[in-house]
């Protein structure tokens, strides 16, 4: 296919083109046996205990020392939350503002639950965890493994108006949620310098529940008024990942892995073992990233869910204090971009398929640990500047040559 229907319309376009007819995949022996099926992961509160095996790395050795205060810190800038009330010792209270009355405990403990999610993912080797010890908090917090530091929610004081900054998504629905408790009813207007807006009028509640993330919902929050509702995904600027493609991409990742690893385009190699709760599997590696277009149907519903369109839609911005702004009731919230459709969709937020290495997974339908199907953006997949070395293939499992490598 030509380059302009695969890596340059990501690139100049932004739309995503109808999807081809489907071309048959030839059945091919499996490359690697089939994991068992999985324990499905539970919410964030308890870290997996599972374990990689592969030969050791001469001079390598697992962390020993306690996590410091200094690298939670860090860890918590780097996903926005970047205010600690000073002169804590060993404790970390983020100040966020918190709507008063009946939300209170509801948004605290969301907070909580995703700071969590955060250091499980970003600190496993401290196993952090969370705890319901009152002495830590009222609503307790997160600690860590023989570490006396421990992380918890504290409401900055800001109530009603103007806040002073806004860092993720439960930030932004405290200070709209304060901002309700005091007026009843808010005007919500989300713009992006391009004139797209997502507007709801006469906003008098604020559901962080849209946090679920069963039969597909994307959206981060949902803001309701008495005859509508306007769910949003909130992506950082440096979001680079749409979609966790094990169940919505894995087989047919599978289909197409296997054609590839039978022409010799890319390499599978065994690297060591893991231990699941059913059992010892091999673990794979791939010799090269491979990114695979969509098709049209794919790129929606990895974007959209089931629950952004049409009501809805996708706002992509660091937030910092200048892109809030109040007036009484009347709140405007300046985006990087608005993703209301598939036009609206930025070049650099265009999504691929991406098969990368990450010996921690075991994706079922995929069917090989160690190796993760991913929905991530255009710049992710094949660099900023469109010449980071992967296998393109295009939505009919076709290898397709990069012409912005020589």
């Amino acid at each position: 296919m030509r380059y302009k229907e695969f890596a340059n319309y990501l690139v100049e376009d932004s739309t995503i083109p109808a999807p081809a007819a489907p071309v048959p995949v030839t059945p091919v022996t499996p490359v690697a046996t089939p994991a068992p099926k999985a324990t499905p992961a539970p919410k964030a509160v308890i870290k997996s205990k599972q374990t990689l095996t592969p030969n050791p790395t001469p001079g390598s050795e697992e962390t020993s020392k306690p996590v410091t205060k200094s690298q939670v810190e860090d860890v918590l800038r780097s996903a926005g939350y970047e205010d600690f009330k000073p002169k804590q010792g060993n404790k970390i209270q983020v100040l966020v503002q918190i709507p008063s009355g009946e939300k209170a405990a509801e948004f605290r403990s969301e907070l909580i639950q995703e700071i969590l999610g955060i250091l499980q993912t970003e600190l496993p080797e401290y196993d952090p965890q969370y705890s319901e010890d009152t002495g830590i908090s009222s609503l307790g917090g997160v600690v860590f493994d023989n570490s006396p530091v421990t992380v918890t929610v504290k409401d900055s004081g800001e109530q009603g108006d103007n806040a002073a900054g806004v860092a993720n998504e439960l930030e932004l629905a405290s200070i709209i949620q304060s901002a309700i408790q005091k007026y009843k009813r808010v005007n919500v207007t989300f713009v992006d310098p391009r004139g797209k807006k997502l507007t709801i009028r006469n906003c008098n509640q604020v559901d962080i529940k849209g946090r679920d993330t069963a039969g597909r919902k994307k959206s981060d929050i949902t803001l309701l008024s008495d005859k509508s509702s306007l769910p949003i995904s909130i992506k950082k600027l440096n979001a680079d990942m749409w979609e966790s493609a094990d169940t919505l991409f894995g087989k047919r990742a599978r289909e197409i892995l296997d054609n590839l690893v039978a022409d010799g385009v890319v390499e599978l190699k065994k690297i060591g073992k893991r231990k699941l709760k059913t059992g010892t599997v091999d673990v794979y590696q791939l010799s090269k990233e491979i990114v695979i277009e969509p098709t049209e149907e794919e790129a929606l519903d990895a974007l959209f869910g089931k629950d952004l369109h049409p009501e809805g839609g996708i706002v992509i911005q660091t937030f910092k204090p200048e892109h809030f702004k109040q007036k009484d009731n009347n709140i405007t919230v300046d985006a990087h971009a608005i993703i209301a459709n598939a036009e609206d969709i930025p070049e650099s937020h265009l999504m691929v398929w991406q098969l990368r290495n990450d010996k921690t997974r075991n994706s079922e339908t995929l069917g090989i640990p160690g190796i993760r199907p991913l929905g991530v953006t255009l710049t992710r997949g094949i660099g900023k500047k469109g010449t980071k070395d992967v296998i393109l293939v295009d939505r009919n499992g076709n290898v397709v040559k990069n012409p912005n490598i020589k």
